[in-house]
């Protein structure tokens, strides 16, 4: 009866011995195997079963066989361990699922055989809700801040209009800088926590190596052989390295992100300096991709320098709202590429992306303040008309071709100064 309800619990239960051999599935598991490895999991190892998933699995089930304490995974840092779908209960949609997982340490009473049990938890429904009340409250904030903005800024000059904007893209940026800094740095606390417990293993083999290092005898060897095993120094060698790296990735992407944020923090004083086209427009791909990060983004440059001279913040907001626009028309995967040419008289900037592109009867209203065809609390319909101000203030152009379906082309002309 007790194997009965065990089966029937709607939570995956998985157990495993130290060679990662499965011993059982529950119905949980069971009933998402194809049907030819139902009644033919038994002694097959996890890690090869679930493949996709099998380093990071098997490094959770070392950790846990070798520290005897529980590993935990949960769906913001790791949503979809095991390639599992999830149906909706009203109306039976399938999506992928995601799971928090837990491994616990057991042992059979019998045999004195060591185990880990598996529990994987469907929760896909409290992470569908979560990302959709995020999505709500981030899309709540823009609206009000935006209702805010125009109310302030619409008796103001055309230069009160280009600092709402540049603060409105700013802001859409900030969000995605906010998740990429929280997700790196969950990540980095779990593995140094793990790092900890595996660095006292290795002091303890350190310090007896020293106590027996002079006079070396077959039973020192002998002793050193022992303590290198029963510590499984091994698994610590192999681990820690993975781990370290991990750590370090994490933390390089949170400087980057900081460090391109500060770059491109926009001027708003009305100097003219040299401009190098190429940094900005670098620094603009690795800021939009945080925000939206399914485009590939492409730069196409003639030269590693392309040097300009003009108002570089207004430069840089003409060029922002370009790259954020073409982002925003790409529903899923899709390209961005931009492209640079360095002549005798201009510089010319050339944004086209795959997306969704611009009706016909749209692209003669386009440049005019407050036009815009996205939904409520997306977007005030300034990015263009304070792309083209800024164009047209350095005594350049900017023009759009477009196809429905296709996609669009921004082209930034910079007349050189003389």
């Amino acid at each position: 009866m007790f194997e009965q309800l065990v089966g029937k619990l709607p939570v995956g239960i998985a157990v495993v011995d130290e060679n990662f051999n499965i011993v059982y599935l529950n119905d949980f598991f069971l009933d998402r195997l194809p049907h030819d490895q139902r009644n033919t999991f038994k002694d097959t190892p996890i890690v090869e079963m679930f493949s996709e998933q099998g380093k990071f699995i098997k490094r959770r089930l070392k950790s846990v066989f070798v520290l005897q304490h529980p590993s935990f995974s949960y769906w913001e840092q790791r949503p979809h361990i095991f390639p599992f779908k999830s149906s909706r209960p009203i109306t039976g949609e399938e999506t992928q699922m995601f799971q928090n997982m837990e491994i616990i340490p057991v042992k059979d009473k019998n045999t004195g055989q060591k185990l880990a049990c598996i529990f994987l938890q469907d929760v896909t429904a409290q992470a569908s809700y979560f990302r959709e009340q995020q999505r709500l409250s981030a899309a709540l904030k823009k609206e009000h801040a935006a209702q805010r903005k125009l109310i302030r800024k619409l008796d103001s000059a055309q230069s009160q209009l280009i600092q709402a904007e540049k603060m409105a893209s700013t802001g859409q940026l900030a969000a995605g800088i906010a998740h990429e800094i929280n997700n790196p740095i969950g990540f980095v606390n779990a593995n140094l926590e793990t790092l900890s417990q595996y660095a006292s293993h290795l002091i303890e083999i350190c310090d007896s190596i020293n106590e027996h290092v002079e006079g070396v005898s077959e039973e020192a060897q002998h002793f050193v052989k022992n303590l290198y095993e029963k510590n499984h120094y091994d698994l610590l060698k192999d681990d820690m390295q993975s781990l370290i790296d991990e750590s370090t990735e994490g933390l390089t992407r949170v400087r980057d992100i900081v460090e391109n944020l500060k770059l491109f923090s926009l001027d708003n004083n009305d100097e003219t300096k040299d401009i190098n086209i190429n940094d900005i427009a670098n620094q603009l791909i690795k800021l939009v991709s945080t925000q939206y990060p399914e485009p590939t983004y492409k730069l196409d440059t003639p030269n590693e320098k392309i040097e300009y001279t003009g108002h570089a913040g207004m430069l840089k907001q003409a060029l922002m709202n370009v790259v954020v626009n073409a982002a925003q028309a790409i529903e899923n995967k899709g390209f961005i590429k931009i492209t640079l040419a360095d002549t005798e008289s201009a510089i010319t900037i050339k944004v086209l992306d795959s997306g969704i592109g611009i009706p016909e009867k749209n692209l003669s209203r386009i440049f005019e303040p407050f036009f815009t065809t996205k939904p409520e609390g997306k977007g005030q319909g300034l990015g263009l008309s304070v792309a083209y101000t800024a164009i047209e203030k350095h005594g350049g152009k900017i023009t759009v071709n477009s196809k429905e379906g296709k996609g669009t082309v921004v082209t930034v002309t910079l007349p050189k100064n003389t």
